[in-house]
């Protein structure tokens, strides 16, 4: 379950079109773009991420509440606007749909609070111990090893 609560980090911030344009065009067999994308989203984000160029381009992983710390990313997510193909997968999968649901508050007054909840796996994580030397390594850029 802490998984879905780091992955809500993704209600700020943004992303390099070159870490999802796959799901853009040619996902499927046939050329097709990602099914679980809602087609209105599709369009916006394939003119966003031009095909053969942009590929550096930004897109914010919460559409329309990108600069609040809020559960909207997990609205997206329910209305197939999930920007990477892991956080969409957090609605189309069973097994983590449930919890999805509970953060959008659609199981009443048990639903799960975002804000608390993701302030509770923070704190785990930040327990988590740093491993360096042969162990690991700080990378100091996320998206390449050192």
């Amino acid at each position: 379950m802490r998984y879905l609560f780091i992955i809500g980090g993704h209600t700020i911030g943004t992303t390099a079109c070159q870490f999802f344009s796959n799901r853009l065009r040619n996902f499927t067999a046939n050329g097709a773009a990602d099914p679980s994308i809602d087609p209105s989203f599709l369009s916006q984000l394939q003119t966003l991420c031009p095909q053969n160029s942009g590929a550096t381009n930004r897109v914010a992983f919460d559409t329309g509440s990108q600069n609040k710390f809020d559960n909207s990313y997990y609205a997206n997510l329910r209305n197939g606007r999930g920007i990477l193909q892991s956080d969409q997968a957090l609605w189309n999968d069973a097994s983590t749909k449930t919890f999805v649901q509970r953060y959008l508050g659609i199981r009443g007054l048990l639903g799960l609070r975002f804000n608390v909840e993701f302030g509770k796996s923070m704190v785990k994580m930040g327990n988590i111990g740093v491993k360096t030397g042969v162990d690991g390594e700080i990378r100091k850029i996320c998206s390449a090893f050192n």
